[in-house]
């Protein structure tokens, strides 16, 4: 989970007192989950889970219809983070949370609106903010936007299985990581402080929304950088290996000139020898010395 999404969740926890009962859809094991966001005795943690896991208090069903299951007004939080992206019918799942949802409530959804594929077991959707607050338009839209905590981290993919991997090439994976979140809230009539409008640290991430200002280079006259090449952290080593190679190159050339003088100086012997206007013994003492010059 994003420490933007746990500054977030507990911004909007301080700002309107919550307290009770929460549901995490999606928590998946004990020691993923958002548990230690709602501490006893102020909250009452449930997760909500298609299978069991290790967290207590899971209840199995499904978020798209959990009406057998789930009263009404059963929460005052109903908090999701990277599962939206995964439910085939987000829309059934936005009706059920604002149905389960008690007056006074709040549901806090993190989901992605760029990020690469990861199927668990299917990646469905990508949102935008705006998006969000659609799907959850029977609740009202206390704050919304982008979280971009994460844009420029390398993702190639990290699951043993490969499903979760993308092309790499001299980037690296996937790049462009943009997050998504809405906090919608039922029957609240106050006005509540927005996170990203306060001076908490992590609340820059979200206030990085382009629209409304110009960005392109060509429009502001001004000039983005080039990425880094990745040639330059190898080029001192290209260098030494180039030098070596050249060295090489200069003693094979001398090796080269020395054969050719060699071969030269035998075959001028050679010429000056002649077997049958030499007797055998002087032919003899001539084929010792050019077996002692070599080749």
């Amino acid at each position: 989970m994003r420490t933007t999404t746990r500054a977030l969740t507990r911004h909007y926890i301080d700002e309107l007192d919550l307290s009770g009962d929460v549901l995490e859809i999606g928590g998946h094991t004990l020691s993923g989950c958002a548990v230690g966001l709602f501490p006893e005795p102020r909250f009452r943690y449930h997760d909500l889970n298609l299978v069991a896991s290790d967290i207590p208090n899971t209840i199995i069903a499904d978020i798209t219809g959990c009406a057998d299951v789930i009263p009404d007004a059963s929460f005052d939080v109903v908090f999701s983070s990277d599962v939206f992206e995964h439910i085939d019918r987000p829309w059934l799942a936005a009706a059920e949370i604002a149905r389960i949802l008690r007056p006074g409530g709040v549901a806090i959804t993190h989901t992605l609106f760029s990020w690469r594929n990861h199927p668990c077991p299917i990646d469905y959707w990508r949102y935008s903010p705006e998006c969000l607050e659609f799907l959850f338009s029977d609740l009202a839209c206390l704050e919304k936007g982008y979280d971009l905590s994460q844009r420029r981290v390398d993702q190639p993919g990290f699951w043993p299985s490969g499903d979760d991997s993308v092309p790499v090439d001299h980037l690296g994976g996937w790049r462009e990581h943009w997050s998504v979140y809405c906090v919608s809230g039922k029957g609240i009539e106050a006005t509540v402080p927005r996170f990203k409008d306060s001076d908490h640290p992590l609340a820059v991430h979200l206030r990085r929304d382009t629209q409304g200002a110009v960005t392109n280079p060509r429009m502001t006259g001004s000039t983005v950088p080039l990425p880094p090449d990745p040639v330059d952290s190898l080029r001192p080593e290209l260098t030494g290996i180039t030098a070596e190679l050249r060295t090489l190159q200069t003693q094979n050339r001398r090796l080269a000139d020395r054969v050719h003088a060699q071969d030269a100086r035998l075959a001028r012997i050679n010429r000056a020898v002649d077997r049958r206007s030499l007797p055998e013994r002087a032919y003899r003492k001539v084929q010792r010395a050019l077996t002692r010059i070599g080749p």
